[in-house]
């Protein structure tokens, strides 16, 4: 815990804030401005199209906002004799664990207000039906874990590297192959990380060539999927710990 609050205290003029603001800001526009253009039939849906294109705007903007926030905490320690002075006081695997706490901390505090903005603008946009809180709930807690698989990533590479441009290419890299690994069918999906967000989605899509007519339906996760997701996350926790505990400081 003494870790964890110095994690906190280090990154107290890091501007982590306004990161997580600028990410909540991005996808706000991008969603209302997505509904903006949306007529009243299209928003009888309108539930299932807002987790619909979280799931895509995820995939997008993520990645490369959450190998920010690992940089943004990281780089610090590359500065002068930091590692030096700080494995001093603890062992590197506990710098590593607080740091990575320090991460799902942020993560999950990011996403949890993003649920209830959303929500919020469901209900001011008078989107059919009720509130679908257990859904949207999961949807926040699997963008969750999907964002930590790419934390651990991302948290390894600001680590290893003194030079952040390599952490923040593969966040840039990322959000491309995210986006891009919504076209590609689920197999190939699966062999990237970043399409996890696309692939966990709670909400499919029908599209009709011949009346033009869009319709989500409701769809769960596959089994196999998450465990899948659970092994991409061991395995970039695994290798990260593994480099930062063996780097010569």
């Amino acid at each position: 815990m003494k870790l964890l609050g110095l994690e906190f205290y280090k990154c107290r003029r890091r501007k982590i804030l306004l990161v997580c603001a600028a990410v909540l800001a991005a996808e706000l526009v991008w969603i209302v401005s997505t509904f903006a253009r949306q007529d009243a039939g299209d928003l009888l849906q309108g539930w299932m199209l807002l987790l619909y294109d979280l799931a895509m705007v995820d995939a997008i903007i993520m990645p490369i906002s959450v190998a920010t926030i690992a940089s943004r905490n990281c780089e610090l320690e590359h500065k002068g004799t930091t590692l030096k002075l700080l494995e001093t006081m603890a062992s590197p695997g506990a710098l590593y664990s607080a740091k990575l706490a320090w991460g799902a901390l942020v993560l999950a505090a990011l996403l949890l207000v993003r649920w209830a903005v959303f929500a919020g603008v469901g209900v001011l946009w008078r989107f059919s039906g009720e509130v679908p809180w257990l859904r949207m709930g999961l949807f926040t807690l699997i963008s969750w874990a999907v964002s930590m698989m790419v934390y651990a990533l991302q948290q390894g590479l600001s680590l290893r590297f003194p030079n952040q441009a390599v952490a923040l290419v593969c966040g840039i890299s990322g959000s491309f192959l995210g986006i891009l690994s919504l076209l590609f069918p689920p197999a190939l999906t699966r062999c990237i990380p970043w399409g996890y967000y696309g692939l966990l989605s709670l909400v499919g899509m029908n599209w009709d060539p011949e009346t033009r007519f869009t319709w989500f339906f409701w769809e769960w996760p596959q089994p196999m999927d998450l465990v899948l997701l659970c092994l991409w996350a061991a395995a970039f926790l695994i290798a990260g710990r593994t480099l930062f505990v063996r780097k010569e400081v």
